[in-house]
């Protein structure tokens, strides 16, 4: 049955009076709206009762977007946290290695790189001394003993120079390479170059350009030892070095010459490789 006017009626000015509460609420709760906001929080402006139900779940919304914006914030942080962690590596990295120059007189080093080279002075043999005046001839004959000391020394020089050749292509057939033949220019270069150093007290690379000229050929090497008493040490000392080793079975090398000065420090001798 249809409601009569009078129920339709009653039920307006119900429906009017619950208007007019819900307006006095919104005012009310307004401000507070404001408050909540300013400090972080997000407070509903619910224009019903139930409103305080709907606060507390926006405000652990709220809570949860905050806590989710720390933590990218802390991952941002730990970009640049990371970096510092990684320079010592990359400097650990970048450090230098010793080159074999700077290794004891027993490891002498290989330096390749060709460039101009002063004059080697010619080492300057000691004046031997005047001759007595006199026509006995037995002040004659102690004149003749020092020239023959004098030459004495280059017998030991050329055996050392000689057993080191045969060492060297003992070990390039134990590495199943061809013997290196000797060459007299690069035995020569050899020489005059240890000559050089022990005479200015340096043991050191010279550069090789003139190698290169002196003997018409497009590859040189050398290794350099010092203070080895014997050839078998002394080549001993080579191979144990990678970059001496590289050079003594180097397979674009066909010639060797060897060359031996003694000096304060022992014996300092040269290879000369000829590719």
């Amino acid at each position: 049955m249809p409601d009569s006017p009078e129920v339709r009626r009653r039920e307006i000015r119900r429906w009017q009076q619950r208007r007019r509460r819900q307006g006095r609420w919104a005012r009310r709760l307004a401000p507070l709206g404001v408050v909540a906001v300013a400090s972080g929080l997000v407070v509903a402006v619910a224009p019903v009762a139930q409103g305080p139900a709907e606060v507390v779940t926006a405000t652990v919304d709220l809570v949860d977007r905050d806590r989710g914006a720390a933590s990218r914030s802390a991952t941002r942080d730990e970009v640049p946290t990371a970096t510092p962690a990684a320079t010592p590596t990359a400097s650990a990295t970048a450090a230098p290695t010793p080159a074999p120059t700077q290794a004891p007189a027993a490891a002498p080093t290989v330096t390749p790189e060709p460039a101009a080279a002063p004059p080697a002075p010619d080492p300057a043999p000691e004046a031997a001394p005047a001759p007595a005046a006199g026509p006995a001839p037995r002040a004659q004959e102690p004149a003749a003993a020092p020239r023959a000391a004098a030459a004495a020394p280059s017998a030991p020089a050329d055996a050392m120079a000689a057993r080191i050749v045969e060492l060297t292509n003992a070990e390039r057939r134990a590495a199943g390479l061809g013997d290196l033949a000797v060459s007299a220019c690069a035995a020569q270069q050899a020489l005059q170059r240890t000559a050089v150093l022990v005479a200015q007290g340096r043991f050191e690379h010279d550069p090789l350009q003139p190698i290169v000229a002196a003997c018409g050929v497009g590859t040189v090497g050398e290794n350099l030892s010092l203070g080895y008493r014997t050839a078998e040490a002394a080549v001993t000392g080579w191979m144990g070095s990678s970059g001496h080793r590289a050079n003594i079975l180097r397979t674009s090398y066909r010639q060797i010459g060897v060359g031996c000065t003694e000096g304060p420090r022992g014996w300092l001798c040269a290879q000369v490789f000829l590719g």
